[in-house]
């Protein structure tokens, strides 16, 4: 290293350690270490983060950095693996936040470009344009930022523990491009960045992963630290389980592949509207799943009515997709749904070295085994005597009935048939 990139080094690590605490997010931490660039005079005009992710529909993302005033450099290399993106704006500049779906590495964009060659190679790479040139580029990359003036690029892998994980890469317009000295620093500095980027992106990755695998609610409970064996809270909610009708008959004629596709199915169009009214779906069960929808006193009527509101439109896209399906020569779907409102336990079981976070308590089995019901009386949705006091909507009352494991009988609701909107009864 020489005395300049030594010099260098050292103030940055004084502006470093200054800045580091006020930065909360990884977007912050990129944009601040730009404007730090800009202002020892390296003219960034492009700045790239990117590392792989862990995550079922998402396999990589990138940080793009751009001046407001080039903001055509967010078009460069537009990715057809695109999942969704998000933007921070600041006074001079933007970030853009692009997530790609599972293939975006096997894709001839990815490995056609200095990153693949980075984070394969293991190594720094750095090219400088000339404005003289003629003929192909190394990379299609820098065939396309090349009119837009850049006289430098560099791309740094990010390693640890002999593996590349992510990269970054600048693009500067600064006379000449970068020098060797500036080479030096960019690449040290951009690993110390690095290093601080990664935790962000772990942390965010960790409560994403918790959330899908756990439930939003849940998965935040347990993020923020409520993980002791035991820790459990009352709540009151709307309790539903539902489940595919002649599930283990129908599995007996599919084959493997086609099970899991029609369980795929099923949840793919129940999880989403359960979630958009309000639930969490703590559980699936098989072919069935546990959800949850909490209430105080004074919403519960809102939330009640939300389930309802969950239920009908769940049907309504059940029959869409069994009319996709019968097209395509496959089974119908159809299920039944158990709702009961009440007190359930909700929190950690289990033991010292495997826990589950679930909800417990007499409402939840009342739940199920009133779900268990729906065939033997011929309807798709019964609920309890306490979730039809809740909502005062057109019931129709199916008697009392003796439940396993229930000690005494118990009286079953059902929807009406009459087509009657939850909000009329506002």
């Amino acid at each position: 290293m020489t005395n300049e990139s030594k010099s260098l080094l050292d103030s940055f690590m004084d502006w470093y350690l200054v800045e580091l605490p006020k930065i909360d997010s990884p977007a912050v931490l990129f944009h601040s270490y730009i404007q730090y660039l800009q202002s020892l005079g390296f003219d960034i005009m492009r700045g790239n983060m990117g590392t792989k992710t862990l995550h079922p529909q998402v396999e990589t993302l990138a940080y793009l950095w751009a001046p407001n005033s080039q903001k055509e450099l967010f078009d460069v290399q537009v990715n057809s693996l695109f999942h969704s993106s998000s933007f921070y704006e600041f006074p001079d500049s933007s970030i853009r936040v692009t997530k790609f779906r599972l293939g975006s590495i096997q894709s001839s964009q990815f490995t056609a470009s200095p990153i693949h060659y980075v984070l394969t190679a293991k190594k720094t790479y750095y090219y400088q344009f000339d404005s003289e040139k003629k003929g192909d580029y190394p990379y299609p990359i820098l065939e396309e930022l090349a009119p837009l003036g850049g006289t430098g690029y560099l791309a740094v892998p990010v390693i640890q523990k002999g593996n590349s994980y992510a990269f970054l890469s600048l693009l500067t317009k600064k006379p000449y491009g970068f020098n060797e000295t500036e080479v030096d620093f960019l690449t040290k500095s951009l690993n110390l960045i690095a290093l601080k980027w990664w935790t962000f992106i772990q942390s965010e990755l960790t409560e994403s992963l918790l959330s899908i695998y756990l439930g939003k609610r849940t998965g935040s409970t347990v993020y923020s630290g409520k993980i002791y064996l035991g820790e459990l809270e009352n709540i009151q909610s709307v309790i539903w389980f539902s489940d595919i009708r002649n599930y283990s008959g129908i599995s007996e004629t599919l084959s493997p592949k086609e099970v899991i596709q029609l369980l795929n199915d099923y949840f793919g169009v129940a999880i989403p509207q359960i979630e958009r009214f309000g639930g969490e779906v703590l559980k699936l069960l098989g072919d069935g799943i546990l959800a949850v929808f909490p209430y105080k006193e004074k919403n519960k009527l809102v939330v009640g009515k939300k389930v309802l509101l969950a239920v009908r439109k769940l049907g309504e896209l059940l029959t869409q997709l069994n009319q996709s399906r019968e097209k395509e020569g496959k089974i119908s779907i159809h299920h039944g749904v158990g709702l009961h409102s009440g007190e359930i336990l909700y929190g950690n079981i289990g033991s010292m070295d495997r826990l589950d976070f679930t909800v417990i308590g007499e409402a939840v089995n009342l739940t199920s085994r009133i779900a268990g019901m729906c065939g033997e009386l011929g309807k798709a949705v019964l609920a309890s005597e306490n979730l039809a006091k809740q909502i005062p909507v057109r019931w129709e009352e199916l008697g009392e009935h003796k439940l396993k494991g229930i000690s005494s009988p118990k009286k079953i609701f059902a929807i009406s048939e009459k087509k009657k909107s939850v909000r009329e009864s506002n």
